[in-house]
C-alpha cells in the first residue's frame, strides 16, 4: 500500500478566495489583530480578528457584502477605502455607514471563542 503524501506547505488562501488582502496587522502587550479584505465568488467580507489576549479569548468582528450588482472593482474599492483611514479603532462602523449611504446590502456578525491552548499554557 502506497503512502499518501501530503503538502501542506502548499495551501493558500488564495485555494478558497478569488483575493485576500491584509488591512492591518501588529500586536501589542495586550493583544495580537489581524484586518483583512477576502472576495469568493458570492461575497466580499471585511473581518476584524483579535487574538492572543491574556484573557485566553479571540474575537472577531465581520461584515459579508454581497456582490449582487457590484462592479468588478468593488474589492479594490472597498480595499483602498479601507486602507486609508486615518482612525483604525472605528474602520468597522464606517464601512458600515457607507455601505448603509449609498444602499449596499450586507450581514454583520461577530463570534469570541476560548484559546484552549492558551489556557493550558496558563495552568503550566
Amino acid at each position: 500500500m502506497k503512502q499518501l503524501k501530503l503538502n501542506f506547505s502548499d495551501n493558500s488562501l488564495l485555494d478558497h478566495y478569488q483575493e485576500y488582502k491584509v488591512i492591518d496587522e501588529g500586536n501589542n502587550k495586550f493583544c495580537s489583530w489581524l484586518d483583512s479584505l477576502s472576495e469568493d465568488d458570492q461575497k466580499i467580507s471585511y473581518d476584524e480578528f483579535i487574538y492572543n489576549t491574556k484573557e485566553c479569548m479571540d474575537y472577531e468582528n465581520w461584515i459579508h457584502i454581497k456582490k449582487t450588482g457590484l462592479g468588478k472593482s468593488a474589492f479594490n474599492w472597498i480595499y483602498m477605502y479601507l486602507k486609508n483611514l486615518k482612525k483604525k479603532s472605528d474602520r468597522l462602523e464606517k464601512l458600515k455607514n457607507i455601505l448603509n449611504d449609498v444602499g449596499i446590502s450586507f450581514e454583520e456578525g461577530n463570534w469570541q471563542s476560548i484559546d484552549r491552548d492558551c489556557e493550558r499554557r496558563k495552568l503550566n
